[in-house]
């Protein structure tokens, strides 16, 4: 994404922008693994669905007939594309990541839920006049005592910012990004331009106690505005150490992202949760509570993604 999200930190403002066309810059400084756009995850097979009739958006957030998705966005080898201009090196460059305990660090007491937009490898350069909608943002997270899921970042009461990141260069700053909120309540930003990607996240991070909490869920619907715009992302998370902390190399951790959906002009839901999948599907958060999940992905592996531009192999676990 110049993150998205895993092997690098994220120098994140934490003050609102004022301007209508937001510019927002973020210094990025790569570290051995990513955690996925934003302490970001693996990444694998997004389900699309059909925009609401009346409002051109998705119902609000999980459609029951796709909630088992999440499972193949979450599981190795289901990447329905690949990022082009992503480190080849990166374990989030073919998808799905997460760290050996996606937990936050004990005395960390925020998350940040955010997504990764990628040109998409082996196309053209994608139309720069395209734009990508992104609406009904949420983060939940799992309460350690209790098992029970909280809402924590809500689109619909928190504004989408980022930036175009260069995800080759240790700590570029960011090319600024227009970010426009529409009267429905989603929010459109620009396409990554040549060389670029687009990192966006919720700004204003989910608070919680230190200690009190051992998972994240994130759930995203996106799609580009021109059918012909040939773009992938991802969703993740990242902990903080607190709601204000600025980045400084100490005060975030990436949760892991999902694997890379190849978006259109129609709606696509991404899904991202830390820890492992048997946990997940025996506590789902409420947006995925009505349907049972199956344990593993169902489908085929993504042969048709085509060679991936990635050294990196990862093997499932």
């Amino acid at each position: 994404m110049g993150r998205p999200m895993s092997d690098t930190r994220h120098f994140v403002p934490f003050r609102s922008p004022t301007a209508a066309a937001r510019l927002i810059c973020v210094l990025e400084q790569s570290v051995s693994a990513w955690l996925l756009p934003l302490g970001l995850i693996g990444i694998i097979a997004i389900s699309t669905r059909s925009a609401d009739a009346a409002s051109g958006r998705p119902d609000a957030i999980a459609s029951v007939g796709l909630a088992s998705s999440v499972i193949e966005q979450n599981s190795i080898g289901y990447s329905q594309a690949y990022p082009a201009g992503a480190p080849k090196t990166s374990s989030w460059c073919n998808g799905a990541s997460k760290p050996e305990n996606g937990e936050p660090p004990a005395d960390f007491t925020a998350v940040t839920g955010m997504a990764s937009i990628f040109p998409k490898f082996g196309a053209a350069t994608p139309n720069k006049n395209g734009k990508i909608l992104v609406a009904n943002g949420k983060t939940y997270v799992r309460l350690r005592a209790t098992k029970e899921w909280i809402l924590v970042q809500d689109q619909t009461e928190n504004e989408i910012v980022g930036g175009h990141f260069d995800a080759m260069v240790p700590k570029n700053a960011a090319l600024p990004m227009k970010v426009a909120v529409q009267t429905d309540g989603g929010t459109l930003v620009d396409g990554p331009p040549p060389g670029r990607n687009d990192l966006i996240w919720l700004e204003r991070r989910g608070s919680f106690a230190a200690g009190a909490v051992d998972s994240v869920y994130v759930q995203i619907d996106m799609k580009t505005t021109d059918p012909e715009m040939k773009v992938v992302a991802n969703v993740g998370a990242d902990w903080w150490r607190s709601s204000d902390l600025p980045h400084n190399g100490a005060n975030n951790r990436g949760a892991g992202n999902s694997n890379w959906v190849e978006l259109s002009a129609d709606w696509s839901t991404l899904y991202f949760f830390s820890g492992s999948t048997a946990q997940f599907v025996a506590d789902p958060p409420p947006p995925l509570a009505e349907s049972p999940l199956p344990a593993s992905a169902a489908g085929a592996q993504r042969t048709t993604a085509g060679a991936s531009p990635c050294l990196r192999t990862l093997a499932p676990r």
